[in-house]
């Protein structure tokens, strides 16, 4: 599977692109409705003849769509089995990159937009990490002081274990997920470091963390500095594989891990979230007490 990795996923992509194309055109299935009203009213003479030829063609193409539907899942999970093992045909690192083997295609933009589409349910046309990008050209390794080796494994390991997430095998990603899900106030401050975007201190985050957050706050005002600190504290300890946080002399940081897993796990929380939110009439904007509430539901 390796030697052929790069092929197989252009493959798949473009695959996977033109069924997305043939369920999302819809607008047949609205004409069909009117041309079959017609012929319902009897209505005869060539334009009936015309009307029958329409609608037989129109029947056809809903039926390939409904055909399409089934093939493009089979494809998403040819994608994620795929991924699953990710072996990219790379050639030595260069300058800050891994290209791809010259002996074999780049992987294609088509991919990486398939792959994120999936994880996401919003295309990109690369992979981006803290530590690396992964993209048509290679992986690019970023300079965080860490060896391109073991940022190349690191970004691999996180996007192999997400695959096999998204096809219920057992991973990383669930594990984590659930270790979140095992302490809110450590996803309220995880997701405070992930949208600011910097290093903060337990100060900046409990002050950050309080104006975005003020009717959580004054619910467990009594409990919340307190237990904002354990959840730092819970999100740098052992209990991880992977931290999702690392402390620099006092201040805090999301890593690359930690923030895959918030988007991954947020991303599925979301759209249940939606769902509910349409018939319940829920914000969904923020961090605030429903988002929690029902992240930690799940």
């Amino acid at each position: 599977m390796a030697e052929k990795f790069n092929e197989k996923a252009n493959a798949l992509a473009t695959e996977y692109w033109r069924l997305k194309g043939i369920t999302a055109d819809k607008t047949g299935e609205n004409k069909l409705d009117e041309v079959e009203e017609l012929l319902e009213k009897g209505i005869g003479g060539k334009l009936r003849e015309k009307l029958d030829a329409e609608a037989k063609k129109l029947r056809k193409e809903k039926e390939d769509r409904s055909s399409a539907f089934l093939k493009l899942e089979e494809i998403k999970k040819e994608i994620l089995e795929l991924t699953s093992d990710l072996a990219p045909n790379l050639d030595l690192f260069t300058g800050n990159i891994f290209p791809y083997d010259s002996e074999h295609e780049p992987i294609s933009e088509n991919y990486f937009s398939a792959l994120t589409s999936i994880f996401f349910g919003k295309p990109q046309p690369s992979i981006q990490f803290k530590e690396a990008t992964f993209f048509k050209d290679g992986i690019e390794i970023h300079p965080e002081g860490d060896s391109s080796f073991k940022v190349l494994g690191y970004v691999m390991m996180i996007i192999q274990e997400t695959a096999k997430h998204m096809l219920g095998m057992g991973n990383n990603i669930d594990k984590s997920c659930m270790l979140l899900k095992q302490n809110e106030y450590a996803f309220i401050a995880l997701e405070t470091l992930i949208k600011e975007g910097r290093k903060l201190s337990l100060k900046e985050i409990k002050d950050i963390s309080h104006h975005k957050d003020k009717e959580y706050k004054e619910l467990v005002s009594d409990a919340y500095d307190k237990e904002l600190v354990n959840g730092v504290a819970y999100l740098v300890s052992d209990e991880w594989e992977y931290n999702p946080v690392r402390e620099y002399d006092g201040e805090y940081e999301s890593t690359g891990f930690g923030e895959w897993v918030w988007k991954i796990c947020n991303a599925e929380s979301k759209r249940e979230r939606e769902g509910e939110g349409k018939r319940k009439g829920i914000s969904n904007s923020g961090l605030n007490i429903h988002n929690i509430l029902n992240f930690f539901r799940r």
